[in-house]
C-alpha cells in the first residue's frame, strides 16, 4: 500500500476524528473547545477533560480532573494520566500508519474511554473518594502539594483543616532562595494561601464565597465561561 501524503493523512485523520470522537463526545455530554480539547462538568462541579496529543503518525489521550477551585493549579494533571494507563498500564500511543489503522485505533481509543475511563472518572464523582485523593496526594514540589490541600479542604468544607497546609505554604515559600521567591508562579502561590486565610478568618461563608467566585475565573482564564456558566452553588 503507497504510503500516504500529508495531505491525505490529514483528510482521513480528521475524517475519522470527527466520527469517533466529535459526535460521540458530544454525545456523552463533552464539549469541544479548538481542535484537540473536550470538557464536561462532572457532578461534583468539577471539570473532567480529554486532550488528544499526536505525535507525527501515533496518538494518545490525556485524561485530568481539573481542581478549578485552585487558582495556581487550575491546569495541572494532578489526579488523571494518559490513556494507555487503562490499556496496559503504560505510556501507550496508537499507531495511526494508514486509513485502516487510524480508523481501527480511533474506534479502539473510543471503546476505552467509554468503557474504561468514564468509570475512573465515576469513581471521583463520589465526594469522599475524591477528597481522600488530595489527602493522599504527595507532590515533589511541597508548596503545590500544600496548596492543593489547602484549596480542596476549603472546597469541601474541611474548614479546620484549612490553616495547617496554609501554614506549610508560607513555611515552604520561606525555605526558598531569594531568586526563588521572585518567581511568579511561588509568589501566586503564596499569595493564594494568605487569601485563603484571609477569607477564613472572615467566616465559614466568606470561604464558600470565595470558592465559588475563584472557580467562576477559573472559568474564564481558561477560556471556559460560555461553555460553563458555572451558576451552581459549592456543594453544601
Amino acid at each position: 500500500m503507497a504510503e500516504l501524503t500529508t495531505k491525505e493523512f490529514n483528510e482521513i485523520y480528521k475524517k475519522y476524528f470527527k466520527e469517533y470522537f466529535d459526535k460521540p463526545l458530544k454525545e456523552d455530554g463533552f464539549k469541544k473547545k479548538g481542535t484537540i480539547n473536550f470538557y464536561r462538568m462532572n457532578k461534583l462541579g468539577l471539570l473532567e477533560c480529554l486532550n488528544f496529543q499526536r505525535h507525527y503518525d501515533s496518538m494518545t489521550v490525556n485524561y485530568l480532573i481539573q481542581p478549578i477551585y485552585c487558582d495556581i493549579l487550575k491546569d495541572a494533571i494532578l489526579l488523571g494520566g494518559r490513556l494507555g494507563d487503562f490499556k496496559n498500564g503504560n505510556d501507550y500511543w496508537w499507531e495511526l500508519k494508514d486509513e485502516e489503522e487510524i480508523k481501527n485505533n480511533m474506534e479502539n481509543i473510543l471503546e476505552v474511554i467509554r468503557n474504561d475511563l468514564y468509570k475512573w472518572f465515576q469513581r471521583y464523582e463520589d465526594e469522599d473518594k475524591y477528597v481522600e485523593f488530595y489527602r493522599n496526594f504527595r507532590y515533589q514540589t511541597k508548596i503545590y502539594e500544600y496548596i492543593i490541600k489547602a484549596t480542596t479542604f476549603a472546597r469541601f468544607k474541611e474548614y479546620d483543616n484549612i490553616l495547617p497546609y496554609t501554614a506549610k505554604v508560607k513555611e515552604e515559600y520561606e525555605k526558598l532562595s531569594q531568586e526563588e521567591k521572585e518567581r511568579q508562579h511561588f509568589k501566586d502561590t503564596l499569595n493564594e494561601a494568605l487569601l485563603l486565610e484571609e477569607k477564613l478568618k472572615e467566616g465559614k461563608e466568606s470561604v464558600d464565597e470565595y470558592i465559588i467566585e475563584r472557580e467562576k475565573q477559573s472559568l474564564i482564564e481558561l477560556g471556559l465561561d460560555k461553555m460553563f456558566n458555572k451558576k451552581q452553588k459549592v456543594k453544601k
